[in-house]
């Protein structure tokens, strides 16, 4: 009976601190947290303020490739450029709407986040070129334009020794937060699991599994948030016929139409879709492999990303070639995934449509980042 008090007891406070928190147009019009007595000593027991550190690992979307637009014409490298400082998962420019922005609202020193803009480092199937990193612009943002889910070991021999160096980071002692989102490539060039099946549901989940086995083992005091699939071929509902996508004028090319190859036939386009869905139920299964593996110093966070692309403006995509996140996508993004991470795993959205000037959920002081 006791128990049961107790757990009641818990849940009331919690409830009722769901329903006094609220949201605010932007972060910065959220009520700061109350410093906390000590820091924490359990992942599970994580508020923003505690992240010192945020890395992130992912493909072109998060290094945020064309997310300015078409710059005055798309034949200018500027369109080719990757606008790292934006990035949903890894941005850190002043003023841009990320996730280690709203981290920084609460933990004004974090680091980590990357700055700045430079042109696209690429990954060309399971070859990543080294020496392509710009340590002072990416920062802890590893992800690389163009890679797979079989390329996160190469980004995380550029992370692992770039976290150890980070100025006024306490590697041993600092909480750190890493945003990996994966599996878009993929799933543009699956077509070709019939002949030689290399990016199967399955072999990605071995790729995602042993690059969160080498955070596990070698990085202390870790929260892996472990971001769900975009459904890639929902950009093509939201921009057939669209003038704004056509760079070209006199002709109604759009680069989306040759820049996923798996896609040009729309016939195999539902099978992109359950290779899609494949790739979801492996970082479902992957998440619930790693919660027994839960530590007082390492966990999992699992944020599914049901973001319904067809219900994007298209002012949402890149001018550039209407398949990556524009500047305002990204926003959406970061906000859509950001108001989910404070919620118990049953009770994130099972999809979440796009919102004008959607608002951002403004943590309380009971608040933590939600294992389970």
């Amino acid at each position: 009976m006791r128990f049961n008090f107790v757990a009641l007891t818990l849940a009331t406070t919690f409830l009722f601190a769901r329903v006094q928190a609220g949201t605010a147009p932007s972060i910065d019009k959220c009520p700061a947290l109350t410093p906390r007595s000590s820091p924490p000593t359990k992942v599970s027991d994580l508020r923003p303020d505690d992240i010192k550190v945020v890395a992130a690992l992912g493909d072109s979307i998060m290094a945020g490739f064309a997310a300015a637009g078409v710059q005055g014409s798309v034949i200018n490298l500027k369109s080719i450029t990757e606008y790292r400082g934006i990035s949903y998962g890894g941005g850190g420019d002043s003023g841009a709407i990320t996730i280690p922005n709203f981290i920084k609202k609460y933990s004004p020193k974090v680091k980590g986040a990357s700055v700045g803009e430079h042109l696209a480092e690429i990954c060309y199937g399971p070859l990543c070129p080294p020496f392509q990193y710009r340590p002072l612009r990416d920062v802890l943002n590893a992800a690389q334009s163009a890679g797979l889910a079989m390329n996160l070991d190469n980004m995380l021999d550029y992370l692992l020794p770039a976290m150890k160096f980070v100025p006024g980071v306490d590697y041993n002692k600092d909480w750190k937060m890493i945003n990996l989102q994966i599996g878009s490539n993929d799933q543009c060039a699956s077509c070709i699991n019939d002949l030689i099946p290399l990016l199967t549901p399955e072999k990605y989940g071995e790729h995602v599994t042993n690059a969160i086995e080498r955070i596990r083992q070698t990085v202390p005091r870790v929260l892996i948030n472990l971001i769900g699939n975009f459904n890639v071929t929902q950009v093509y509902t939201v921009t057939a016929n669209e003038e704004y996508c056509m760079p070209f004028k006199n002709t109604d090319f759009i680069f989306n139409a040759v820049e996923c190859p798996c896609a040009i036939d729309k016939k195999y386009r539902p099978t992109m879709d359950a290779v899609a869905a494949g790739y979801s139920k492996q970082l479902k299964q992957i998440y619930e492999k790693y919660k027994p593996k839960q530590t007082d110093t390492f966990g999992v966070m699992f944020t599914p990303a049901n973001i319904d692309i067809a219900s994007f403006p298209v002012q949402g995509l890149s001018s550039v070639d209407c398949f990556h996140p524009s500047t305002l996508g990204h926003e959406y993004v970061a906000k859509s995934l950001w108001n989910t991470f404070f919620l118990p795993i049953a009770n994130k959205p099972s999809i979440l449509k796009w919102t004008n000037n959607l608002e951002v959920y403004c943590p309380t002081e009971v608040d933590r980042f939600q294992l389970i």
